[in-house]
């Protein structure tokens, strides 16, 4: 009875003690973790920058080689014979990094930075680009602008050359906001680590692939965009060398690995269904070219038999046939083991190279456009694209036959299709607007005897933004992926 009588005093008292008190300054946060994305902008960054980019590295090694023709498969070749779906994983991925952009670029608006501001419409540009280029029309304008107050559930398909105005525009935005005597720091960023003249270069670099991508609809466009650049370098900084390359340097250990390497526990056996590309293999011995020993293994029964050498599979066989193509497996060369065991610059992500600027450079030269030495312009591109890979630049490469620049438009387009190799779908893009390579064909069990030019759109997008979606087909023609796309009409 005692200790009955004493736990309900004891309770007593705690709930007096309790009434007693007006407030508990008790907190659940987590001190380790940030409480706002808007005083944390860095944070929004760098997963705008990995995601992204991690997506498209991805994306180029399973289709994007394959498309430009770089790498064939043995197995499982429903892809390289153009049965390309609808892509939506890499469709979902980009808008998700298209949102997490705009929602930087407002939060750096209210804050006034306007170096977070630049960097949120660079990114916006090579996403859109891309999108645009790999689907034709498509949202961008309205897509991830929705707010709580004014929702947009079905965002308008903008047309290419709508979004081609906007890429120049947010690039032209970018470089303006880059260019203000002082310019505050960020963080989070992954791609430079903060440079913010790198950014600028980037900006107007990547400035002149959406131009010169206009070269057949709207050379007026392309050519006073690049002449206004090339014409004042000091407003319009671009790549000068190898130093302001935009890429993402992998670590060697994850979370930050290169996906496609044994590091992120990508599988072997995924690796080792793809080859190097006969095409690509024919044009790197074209011009007695280094890079074919350094992108390439020697086949294994080459190896075996003392004799080591490299040897191509061809696109689009059927599956059965493409395994014993040549002999098989054993006389196939697989891609240099570098790409899957870590190693330096093998397992970076290339957003855009210096030497990429150089072929541009070339181009605008020889058609005309700027007044410029289209050669000395090659030569800087072959120079730049071959020592990138660590590989030193044979004596005489610049000045043989093979490999020296000719005055023509084939030589200068082969050699950039070299230098994009691995980079997102750029190979393929370029391929499309200029039709070189030209050994780039349909393989001999493809569904088309044409080269496909796009992706089709998302199955779903039938499903929720239909008229949209239909308004777009009325423009640009049947959701086939043999339907062209603006800027190759």
């Amino acid at each position: 009875m005692k200790n009955i009588v004493k736990n309900i005093l004891l309770l007593t008292v705690l709930v007096l003690a309790v009434g007693a008190c007006d407030t508990f300054d008790v907190s659940n946060d987590n001190p380790d973790v940030a409480l706002s994305i808007e005083n944390n902008p860095e944070l929004l960054l760098t997963n705008i920058q990995r995601n992204a980019i991690n997506n498209m590295v991805g994306s180029a090694w399973s289709e994007g080689n394959l498309m430009a023709q770089y790498g064939a498969r043995i197995v499982f070749t429903e892809f390289d014979l153009f049965n390309w779906g609808d892509q939506s994983g890499t469709w979902n991925s980009f808008y998700l990094s298209l949102r997490d952009a705009r929602e930087l670029r407002s939060i750096a608006q209210i804050k006034s930075h306007n170096s977070y501001e630049a960097v949120s419409l660079i990114m916006q540009a090579w996403i859109g680009q891309i999108l645009t280029d790999m689907w034709g029309d498509v949202p961008f304008s309205q897509a991830a602008a929705a707010t709580a107050d004014e929702p947009i559930y079905t965002p308008a398909y903008d047309s290419q050359e709508e979004i081609y105005t906007q890429l120049l525009d947010y690039l032209d935005q970018a470089n303006s906001l880059l260019g203000a005597s002082y310019l505050p720091n960020i963080k989070g960023d992954i791609v430079f680590n903060g440079d913010l003249a790198k950014w600028r270069k980037f900006a107007n670099s990547l400035r002149l692939r959406v131009a010169m991508r206009l070269s057949k609809v709207q050379p007026a466009t392309a050519q006073a965009e690049i002449s206004k650049i090339v014409a004042n370098a000091t407003q319009y900084p671009v790549m000068t060398s190898n130093d302001d390359n935009a890429v993402l340097k992998y670590l060697a250990a994850r979370p930050n690995a290169h996906p496609i390497t044994e590091e992120s526990t990508y599988r072997s056996g995924s690796y080792n269904e793809y080859r190097i590309s006969e095409t690509v293999e024919g044009v790197l011995r074209s011009f007695n070219d280094p890079r074919l020993e350094f992108w390439a293994d020697p086949t294994a029964n080459s190896v075996a038999a003392g004799t080591p050498e490299i040897s191509g599979m061809k696109n689009g066989i059927v599956d059965g046939p493409a395994y014993i193509y040549k002999g098989g497996d054993a006389f196939l060369s697989k891609f240099n083991s570098d790409y899957f065991f870590f190693s330096s610059n093998s397992n970076e992500a290339r957003l855009m190279q210096y030497s990429e600027v150089a072929f541009i450079m070339a181009e605008a030269a020889f058609r005309g456009w700027i007044s410029a030495d289209a050669g000395q312009w090659y030569n800087e591109g072959v120079s730049a694209a071959i020592t990138y890979w660590g590989i030193e630049l044979p004596a005489g490469y610049l000045t043989a036959p093979e490999s020296a620049y000719n005055n023509t438009l084939d030589r200068i387009m082969q050699q950039k299709y070299l230098a994009l190799f691995y980079t997102d779908f750029q190979g393929f893009i370029e391929y499309r607007r200029t039709g070189f390579p030209s050994t780039i064909q349909p393989g001999p069990d493809a569904f088309y005897s044409t080269y496909p030019s796009r992706f089709e759109y998302p199955s779903k997008e039938e499903a929720l933004n239909a008229s949209n979606r239909q308004a777009a087909i009325s423009r640009q023609g049947p959701d086939e992926i043999t339907t062209k796309v603006w800027w190759e009409k």
